[in-house]
C-alpha cells in the first residue's frame, strides 16, 4: 500500500512540475504588466519579444543582453511609462554596435518622441563607432527606425534588411 501511495504522489509531483514547466515565460521587460503585450495583438501577429526573439535566432549577433524597463531612459532617454511593451536588445559587451528593438507607444505623440530618440542614439553609435571600431561601422550605414501606427521598430546589425522584416 505504501509502494502505491509513494507512486501516486511521484505522478502528481512530476505532473505539477511539467505544468509549470509549460508556462511561457513573459520577458520582464515589458512596461505593461498584465501578460499580454498589447491590445491590438491577435492570434495572429506576434509580441515584440517574440520577434526580437526569432530575430536573434536568424540574424548573427555578439553576445547581446536585453534592455529592461530600468534602464531605457538611461540608454535611449525613453520613459518607460511612453510604451505600453517593448522588447530591445544591445550588446553586451558595447564592443559593437550592434542593437534593435520594438516599441509599442502610448499614443502618436510617443511614437513620434520614440523616433525621434532612437535617431539621436543611431547618430551618437555611429559617431562613437567611427573611431572605436571602424570595421563595424558599416552596421550603422544601413541601420533604421520606422513606424507605424504606435509601432516603433529600430536595428543596428550585420543584415539591417533582414532585421526590418521580422521585427515588422
Amino acid at each position: 500500500m505504501n509502494k502505491k501511495i509513494i507512486l501516486a504522489c511521484a505522478v502528481l509531483a512530476a505532473a505539477a512540475i511539467l505544468t509549470g514547466c509549460s508556462k511561457t515565460e513573459n520577458s520582464g521587460n515589458s512596461a505593461n504588466s498584465g501578460g499580454s503585450s498589447s491590445s491590438a495583438t491577435s492570434a495572429v501577429s506576434q509580441s515584440p519579444s517574440e520577434k526580437t526573439t526569432k530575430l536573434l535566432t536568424e540574424v548573427e549577433f555578439p553576445e547581446m543582453v536585453e534592455v529592461s524597463a530600468d534602464k531605457l531612459e538611461v540608454y535611449f532617454g525613453i520613459s518607460a511609462d511612453k510604451v505600453d511593451d517593448f522588447s530591445v536588445y544591445i550588446c553586451g559587451s558595447g564592443a559593437m554596435p550592434d542593437e534593435f528593438g520594438i516599441f509599442l507607444a502610448k499614443d502618436a505623440s510617443a511614437a513620434a518622441e520614440i523616433e525621434q530618440l532612437l535617431k539621436d542614439r543611431i547618430d551618437y553609435q555611429t559617431e562613437t563607432y567611427r573611431d572605436y571600431t571602424p570595421q563595424e561601422a558599416y552596421k550603422l550605414e544601413d541601420s533604421f527606425v520606422s513606424v507605424s501606427g504606435n509601432t516603433v521598430i529600430y536595428a543596428i546589425c550585420a543584415d539591417n534588411t533582414k532585421a526590418g522584416e521580422i521585427l515588422e
